[in-house]
């Protein structure tokens, strides 16, 4: 049990993951009452406290650009949950189906979200909260849309915040909070962010812009050329295929760096002049030691998007839109869960993401070997039973 009371103020907000779809409505709607004008079924996700009937907010934002705020009063008028049992509140940390009323009228923000049956099949886009949040929310954040930013969706995707990370990470929470509210972040606190948030610490910097560390960056340009034939052997493994590849991959010794000559769109994907989230996604494809060519190839092994590698250079400048679809094709790539990777990107996830797969933390697991071991990877891939 958690009371308003007890949460800090830039952290009660209702997050608003969909609409509910006719056939939720047939199957849990007998626990709320009928909807009347002005009213809207919402899945949310998981609540910043106990939150009674008839509390009344007095705003809603898109988490994307928080800016964008629409005035309107939202009430919450009735809850249940996944058995149609009518709640007296919104309980503490669950996600629930709430009736609300929207005064005067159900703003475009909410109006535009997709539908859903269920939790979880879209992640939480839209914030609604009290003026006095939003206000909150602006002075400790203000206009950052850099590693704040992302840091923000993330602990709220994750239901985590400043507090828990800091006992995470053994930093000072206010050292924390700076950093989420736009500060800059060091090097020694994003390597210890990496397990905090349940990502690759190399990731981190990207995320955070800053210039991956010899120590975490891959080690020889020329392996990257190899993963595509790594991949055209994955494919065709099972989980278990793909455990004991990436088990012979974690015992192989760390090697020093290889000096090798780069040779145009075979080398690493390109890291300046593009911003957004394309330009973030190559970034990250570029931390696994995939240039332009071999992230060609193994986008077409994995997902069958057959793309010159010329148009991942385009993408990486920021010149295509990073849709639903595209998104879950470098979530298989790079082995993130579709919905993680939105998150971070301030995208839309597909409507039903497919997990990560072997292979994409496969590429993952082996973008600091060099190519003598990469070539040892494949042989080993090569001798599983298929």
């Amino acid at each position: 049990m958690r009371t308003e009371e007890a949460t800090p103020e830039t952290e009660r907000v209702l997050f608003v993951e969909s609409r509910a779809d006719a056939r939720v409505l047939a199957d849990l709607g007998t626990a709320l009452p009928p909807r009347a004008a002005g009213e809207e079924v919402l899945f949310l996700s998981f609540a910043y406290a106990d939150v009674p009937l008839g509390r009344r907010y007095e705003c809603c934002f898109p988490r994307a650009d928080e800016r964008d705020v629409t005035w309107v009063t939202a009430t919450v008028v009735a809850v249940t949950q996944q058995f149609g049992k009518p709640f007296t509140h919104i309980p503490h940390g669950w996600k629930t189906l709430a009736l609300l009323r929207f005064e005067p009228e159900v703003p475009q923000l909410v109006r535009a979200l997709p539908t859903a049956s269920a939790w979880y099949e879209h992640p939480a886009t839209v914030h609604i909260a009290d003026r006095a949040t939003w206000e909150a929310r602006r002075r400790e954040y203000g206009g950052d849309d850099g590693f704040g930013a992302v840091l923000r969706r993330w602990t709220e995707h994750r239901r985590t915040d400043s507090g828990e990370l800091s006992r995470q990470t053994g930093l000072p929470e206010e050292r924390v909070r700076g950093v989420l509210g736009g500060g800059p972040a060091s090097p020694s606190l994003l390597r210890r962010l990496g397990p905090a948030l349940g990502l690759p610490a190399a990731d981190v910097f990207v995320l955070a812009g800053q210039e991956v560390p010899d120590d975490l960056a891959p080690l020889d340009p020329w392996a990257g050329r190899l993963v595509p034939d790594l991949v055209r052997h994955a494919v065709e493994l099972s989980p278990d295929g793909i455990r004991a590849v990436r088990g012979f991959v974690a015992s192989l010794p760390q090697e020093k760096p290889v000096a090798r000559p780069r040779e145009g769109a075979a080398g690493p994907a390109p890291r300046a002049g593009g911003t957004g989230p394309g330009a973030l996604l190559m970034r990250l494809v570029g931390n696994r030691n995939l240039g332009l060519t071999a992230t060609a190839k193994t986008f077409a092994l994995l997902t069958g998007r057959y793309w010159p590698p010329a148009t991942y250079g385009v993408v990486a400048r920021g010149g295509i839109e990073v849709t639903a679809d595209l998104l879950a094709d470098f979530a298989a790539v790079l082995g993130v869960p579709a919905p993680d990777l939105a998150v971070l990107c301030g995208v839309p996830a597909a409507e039903a993401p497919a997990p990560a797969t072997g292979p994409g933390e496969l590429i993952s697991d082996a973008r600091r070997l060099t190519a003598d071991q990469m070539r040892q990877v494949i042989e080993v891939a090569r001798a599983q039973p298929s």
